[in-house]
């Protein structure tokens, strides 16, 4: 792929990330949908509608990481007892309907969701399986970056809107388990320092998984600016007057309508989404990633094997 001279490519990847990424990152996190999730002001439905959206996005990348572990531009932060977010997500969405989590998945609210999923939704979703479909699942690093990176920054100040907002009790942790993260050598939750701690790890991570490859780190960086627009595209259906409403009770009179009782909350899905970008960009002043799947495999056979030597 052809390289872009704007940016110096002799830089550690984490420090290019960081550079070049920056204009995305401004652009995503002064969205209106950012602004809202911020202060709190998401009503519960919207929120529990970006939470289901959120576990399916990460459902699809910690699928692909899950699927290449050992692959050498990813072993290195390959690290799911650590930062794995699926589970917490799970718990919380159960939490806040009120059903078991092995429930959630069939409640109305989740089928109607996925009966007319938002356009920048699937497209985010179908990206990351693209990626986890490559023959070089390289360019997954740039929205693990994203996502995992924002969630121990920003996110941590969302986690206490969000316990106000919904009135949860922030010292328990029920309903915002995906904020919380484990200490890297200890079951024990994670403060601010033992964040700051994990965020260094995944940056030297990132710095040795792609090396000095000019190629990998042109490709990681260009996926990087993609998923901020995925990102800000998300941020896009979130505005003000398209909030989405509570579904409307059918008349007890014609119970024939009843099953179009959670149809309503589709009204505007967006909203939601664009929330879940929020707690990733915070981070990505940090760092990033990018790239399409068709540059990730450039130089496959040969960087796979002089990657594998070095890693040993």
């Amino acid at each position: 792929m052809e390289v872009n001279n704007d940016y110096d490519f002799l830089l550690p990847m984490a420090s290019l990330l960081r550079a070049g990424t920056s204009k995305a990152h401004e652009s995503a996190e002064h969205s209106q949908g950012g602004v809202r999730l911020a202060k709190g002001e998401l009503d519960k439905q919207e929120y529990l509608y970006f939470l289901m959206m959120l576990w399916h996005v990460y459902a699809e990348l910690e699928r692909g990481l899950e699927t290449h572990p050992s692959y050498p531009t990813l072993q290195p932060t390959y690290n799911p007892t650590l930062l794995a977010r699926t589970p917490s997500l799970s718990q919380d969405i159960s939490y806040l309907l009120g059903v078991p989590e092995a429930e959630w998945q069939t409640h109305p609210s989740h089928s109607s969701l996925m009966a007319s999923p938002p356009k920048p939704f699937v497209e985010y979703t179908t990206r990351l399986r693209e990626l986890s479909e490559s023959s070089d699942p390289t360019c997954l690093l740039a929205h693990a970056y994203v996502r995992y990176l924002g969630d121990m920054s920003g996110g941590q100040f969302i986690r206490r809107r969000i316990a106000k907002a919904y009135d949860l009790d922030a010292d328990r942790g029920d309903g915002i388990q995906f904020y919380d993260f484990k200490k890297l050598d200890s079951s024990e939750s994670a403060n601010m320092g033992d964040l700051k701690k994990i965020k260094e790890w995944y940056r030297d991570g990132l710095n040795a998984g792609i090396g000095d490859d000019t190629t990998l780190k042109a490709a990681v960086l260009e996926e990087a600016n993609k998923a901020f627009k995925l990102n800000a595209s998300i941020f896009d259906l979130l505005s003000g007057e398209g909030r989405i409403q509570e579904p409307q009770q059918p008349a007890v009179s014609a119970p024939k309508q009843a099953k179009a009782l959670y149809d309503p909350i589709l009204v505007s899905f967006g909203g939601l989404l664009s929330v879940a970008m929020t707690v990733g960009l915070a981070h990505v002043v940090y760092m990033g990633a990018s790239n399409t799947s068709g540059n990730c495999v450039l130089r496959g056979a040969e960087y796979w094997l002089r990657s594998i030597l070095s890693i040993a």
